[in-house]
């Protein structure tokens, strides 16, 4: 694997040759590689080619992981599946909105963690990408739709659809043939569609790029739970929440739906729909996730056999009833008019139709015992934000190689177990959901990581204008200082200018505050390894793009990350060095390091904001 780092090493200096570098110290601590020929510098830059090739070829040294996300399985592994026939990548969108009193924000995330896992098993030639929580939710200032409610995140349509094209530029680069998209949002179709059309007229085809908006048929699926399982509605409770959007998102989580919390205050029903029982909402989860998972597998082939997006139904024409009003409804001649709407409404419902819907009326529930903010709901944003947590952290992570053991989604799940270690040590502060798709080389020609299969990038344009539609949704919302982390290198550019831009918009307001130190220390900052003798110079160096601290970081999250157990079972527990097969040492280690890097970008975060 040593030589991996080598190529890489060598592509880049040959770059940086060829595009003529002129500075002679650079060239002298090149060893003299800026007076290269062209013929020395084509040389060289094949020797790299080479090397990498040879590289990207090797057998993977573990058992690959059985799943379908591509963010939980490392390089080799995307690498062997496309080999092996997986070459359909499935895009999902969800969102970050209201959801009424119990339900959290990222409620159509956690539908499309069950369901595009079902959904690619089926298919059984396809992998997920991560899940896409950053949508449009109405206008971000001034707010409209779900925006007007605490917490949401918004888009812009234009950056929405930029985030989709870059993605899918990213899988076609790798080789996928067949690019899906589908949301769990009704406001996500249109932008879909609208990229998936774009893509299939500029790449004439190949790949195939479609949407599929029978996903998105939950009319069906209530026929279907009703008909075949006996889950008949009752009254509407007018919230933002039903029984079949409830139990899709119990199998993944029962604490997104706040179950236990409702079950002890006696509020675990929904539009007259139980859920106390646990086995049996598990059992009804699990029927219900299957009916959608081959509904969509079937849309998805049509999809293909048609070659892109099918084409949506014609509506059927409205026709006028008795009185001449359309649809039975309203006066004689036209629509009755809408009453005003109160503006106490929030939620995502109506405050006229349920009081959980005013933003006046207590939370229900216990307050949530999480610092993110994508795990509570709108009240429990509301309720923090009133209570002084007007700090928002946005950690951006990435999509990239990192050896042969390390998942493609490394930087997010050491952000998983380092911002919510941040947030609690401020204690006035919220996590928003980690960025996981930065800048990581040219897409095409591709560069940087882009060269290894799984590697998400988007354009540095695409990137910058998420950060600020993330971070205008949070200010609009009351948040007083909005803060940027990164936990990869590239990504520091973008945050920092993003940073100064909307704090110079903002004009005291709020502020953009990005901290380049969580990612490299000063100076004289606690090594927790260092401190303890376990790391030195004398240790040898893999040549991998790990090393024993970020294995550490990430098995904090999750030991699976690192494939602790797999390393373990064939005598591969190391790296650089140092032994990873003590999971207790490991585990207490990795939550001293987060908790190391967590008090020192704490400080400065406090230093900051003053």
């Amino acid at each position: 694997m040593r030589k991996f780092l080598v190529a890489v090493i060598m592509i880049a200096v040959v770059i940086a040759a060829v595009a003529g570098s002129s500075s002679t110290a650079a060239a002298q601590q090149r060893g003299g590689r800026g007076n290269l020929s062209p013929e020395e510098r084509a040389q060289r830059q094949a020797a790299a080619e080479r090397a990498l090739q040879e590289e990207l070829a090797e057998p993977t040294p573990i058992a690959a992981l059985d799943s379908v996300w591509i963010e939980e399985l490392t390089w080799m592994e995307v690498r062997d599946a496309l080999a092996a026939g997986k070459t359909t990548a499935i895009i999902p969108t969800g969102g970050i909105e209201p959801n009424g009193p119990w339900v959290a924000l990222g409620k159509h995330n956690y539908v499309l963690q069950g369901a595009c896992d079902g959904i690619a098993r089926e298919l059984g030639n396809a992998l997920c990408a991560p899940i896409i929580p950053f949508v449009p939710e109405g206008d971000i200032e001034p707010p409209s739709g779900h925006m007007r409610s605490p917490g949401t995140i918004s888009t812009r349509q234009e950056t929405f659809e930029a985030v989709l094209t870059d993605v899918a530029h990213s899988f076609r680069m790798h080789g996928f043939k067949k690019i899906i998209f589908f949301g769990d949002s009704g406001g996500n179709q249109g932008g879909q569609r609208a990229v998936a059309n774009r893509l299939t007229e500029l790449w004439g085809g190949s790949p195939i790029v479609a949407h599929v908006q029978e996903y998105y048929d939950y009319a069906s699926a209530f026929t279907y739970m009703e008909e075949e399982h006996g889950v008949v509605w009752g009254d509407g409770d007018n919230l933002h929440d039903d029984p079949i959007i409830a139990l899709n998102m119990f199998i993944d989580d029962p604490s997104s739906i706040r179950w236990a919390e409702r079950v002890e205050a006696g509020l675990a029903t929904i539009n007259g729909v139980s859920l106390v029982d646990r086995v049996r909402n598990l059992e009804l989860a699990r029927a219900l996730v299957a009916f959608r998972a081959n509904q969509t597998v079937t849309a998805i082939n049509a999809a293909i056999e048609n070659g892109g997006t099918v084409p949506p139904p014609a509506r059927p024409q409205r026709t006028a009833v008795a009185g001449g009003a359309p649809g039975g409804g309203g006066a004689a001649g036209g629509r009755a008019q809408r009453p005003a709407p109160d503006p106490r409404t929030m939620g995502g419902g109506d405050c006229r139709r349920n009081a959980y819907n005013c933003s006046d009326t207590p939370n229900p529930l216990p307050e949530a015992n999480t610092v993110w903010l994508a795990e509570m709901t709108w009240m429990d944003i509301r309720d923090a934000l009133a209570a002084g947590k007007t700090t928002a952290i946005i950690a951006t992570g990435g999509m990239e190689p990192n050896g042969p053991w390390l998942v493609t989604g490394k930087h997010n799940y050491v952000l998983d177990a380092n911002c919510e270690a941040i947030a609690r040590n401020l204690g006035n502060a919220l996590c928003a959901p980690i960025v996981k798709w930065v800048p990581e080389g040219t897409i095409e020609p591709q560069s940087g990581h882009m060269r290894s299969p799984g590697t998400i990038s988007l354009r540095q344009e695409t990137f910058e204008a998420l950060l600020t539609d993330i971070a205008h949704s949070l200010k609009v919302h009351g948040f007083q200082n909005i803060i940027f982390i990164g936990d990869s290198g590239g990504n520091r550019s973008g945050m920092n200018n993003v940073a100064e831009t909307l704090t110079a918009q903002w004009a005291g307001e709020a502020k953009a505050i990005h901290i380049p130190e969580y990612y490299r220390a000063p100076e004289g900052s606690r090594n927790v390894l260092r401190e303890r003798g376990l790391v030195t110079d004398a240790m040898p160096d893999d040549g991998l793009h790990d090393g024993p601290g970020i294995t550490l970081n990430m098995m904090a999250s999750d030991p699976a990350s690192v494939r602790w157990a797999q390393r373990v079972q064939t005598g591969q527990a190391t790296i650089d060095g140092f032994s990873l097969e003590d999971l207790e040492r490991s585990l207490t280690l990795g939550r001293e390091i987060s908790e190391a890097r967590a008090a020192r970008t704490a400080d400065l975060i406090r230093e900051r904001t003053r």
